[in-house]
């Protein structure tokens, strides 16, 4: 999912040379949590090296994200802590925004904030896209997987009836 392209499309030069200016570079090992599902997160991350596995509680992985892909923006934008954790599956470094810095540079630069929004509403919209095709191509194959039972189903109860 290479979305970070979306919100880099949104913002002006000067957005994202902001944006590199204040964020901080973090690196994780293998293993290490970046978010944890129920905690809060006061950051936004973009992964710049590596992959992170995005996890359910029961540890069932729902998505891999890499490298320009985005964390964090459903608790930025919902203000809600994430359903889901994300931990790193290799070496991995994200740049990290603090929420507090880009809610700041939203109250100085109204026209920041639309751009960003906008911006992290497209993003969202194609990762729901994305979902949703992953989703139907799933059904599909489960409906295919059900034609194929039914199928071998009328074969045996047919040859059951000839054989008698």
């Amino acid at each position: 999912m290479k979305n970070a392209r979306y919100i880099a499309a949104g913002l002006s030069d000067a957005d994202m040379l902001w944006l590199l200016s204040v964020g901080t570079l973090r690196s994780l090992q293998s293993g290490d949590m970046l978010v944890s599902a129920g905690k809060p997160v006061n950051e936004i991350f973009f992964v710049l090296a590596g992959s992170v596995a995005v996890r359910l509680r029961d540890g069932t992985q729902v998505a891999r994200l890499g490298v320009g892909d985005v964390v964090g923006e459903m608790s930025f934008v919902e203000r809600h802590s994430p359903l889901v954790s994300v931990l790193a599956e290799e070496p991995v470094e994200v740049l990290a925004i603090a929420r507090k810095l880009i809610l700041d540079r939203f109250e100085e630069q109204p026209v920041f904030a639309a751009r960003f929004y906008r911006a992290l509403a497209i993003f969202l919209s194609e990762r729901l896209r994305e979902t949703t095709a992953v989703v139907q191509a799933q059904a599909g194959e489960a409906q295919d997987d059900k034609d194929d039972r039914d199928a071998r189903a009328r074969f045996g109860r047919l040859f059951r009836r000839s054989a008698s």
